[in-house]
């Protein structure tokens, strides 16, 4: 058998691939940047081949490294599954769900306590998924994008999406975006898979219109730009399953009419290692019934990727 990397070294690579900083896999892995880039130089020096090369003030993965990171994620994933498991309690059972904050914060956190309710022999560990690396591995994840099924990880496809404009009834009156402050979605690393405002303008053919200017306003994390926008600070670009409970609830409005179809959508990610527990089919039951029931037919997809 050939002698494997230092599980150290691997484990500092699989931090910075995912967190995309050198600086943040330090904080993560309590050690200092220092110490990261010395493992990623001794894990280069065993495989012999560059991992990982600096791009700007971050960093950049080469071929090699975006193939060894496609399959650390599922061996870490594994052994802290095992980990976790062998810490528990027999006598209960217990989930992880990583979940994105704007998914938890808007929809989920808000109905997670009636499949407690179903489950009550079930402890359920609900995780940022920005935080997933401080609790251990997932036994369910629930992301925006769009995924493929591998050999390790099982995806479904949970929500068909419209992103469109919504903001606090106070704001907008006028049915125009004129005036209006836009509230930008600011991520780190940076997403492609979500429309920015001069892209959600142009394509909806409002590009040039009322004077707004697409790149003025007020950046955010994702986790907060909806409470910004309930707070009345300006206008945001949301999907349909974000925005459900706002616009119902009459929280939030459209200001306009025009929305953009994305080809992304949120989706359920199950290692194949726990689509058999009894626990993982009973919430992803539960989870498609209630999209069903909340946002409908307009967001949901029963089809498998």
């Amino acid at each position: 058998m050939a002698r494997l990397p230092s599980l150290n070294s691997l484990r500092a690579f699989e931090a910075v691939a995912r967190l995309g900083s050198v600086s943040l896999a330090g904080s993560e892995l309590s050690v200092t940047p220092g110490a990261v880039s010395r493992h990623i130089k001794e894990l280069e020096a065993e495989l012999g081949v560059v991992i990982l090369e600096r791009s700007g003030r971050g960093v950049r993965l080469t071929d090699a490294g975006k193939n060894l990171r496609d399959n650390l994620y599922p061996a870490f994933s594994m052994i802290n599954s095992a980990v976790l498991r062998t810490r528990r309690n027999p006598r209960r059972k217990r989930i992880v769900v990583v979940v994105g904050p704007l998914f938890a914060k808007c929809w989920l956190c808000s109905r997670i306590g009636y499949f407690g309710q179903q489950a009550r022999d079930l402890d359920i560990v609900l995780v940022d998924r920005f935080t997933q690396a401080t609790v251990g591995a997932a036994d369910i994840v629930v992301d925006w994008g769009a995924f493929d099924s591998e050999s390790n990880v099982v995806a479904e496809r949970l929500t068909r999406e419209m992103i469109f404009p919504v903001c606090a009834p106070s704001v907008c009156q006028n049915r125009t975006l004129a005036g209006a402050t836009l509230l930008h979605r600011h991520s780190f690393p940076h997403r492609y898979d979500f429309p920015d405002w001069p892209t959600f303008l142009a394509g909806v053919g409002l590009e040039g219109r009322d004077g707004i200017d697409p790149q003025a306003g007020i950046s955010l994390s994702g986790g907060m730009i909806m409470d910004a926008t309930r707070e009345g600070m300006g206008v945001a670009l949301a999907p349909t399953t974000v925005a459900h409970d706002d616009l119902a609830s009459g929280r939030l409005v459209r200001p306009v009419d025009e929305a953009l179809q994305s080809e992304y959508g949120y989706w359920l990610l199950i290692p194949r290692p726990m689509t058999g527990q009894v626990e993982v089919r009973d919430f992803r039951a539960w989870l498609l019934d209630e999209i069903d029931r909340s946002v409908g037919q307009f967001a949901h997809d029963n089809g498998h990727a």
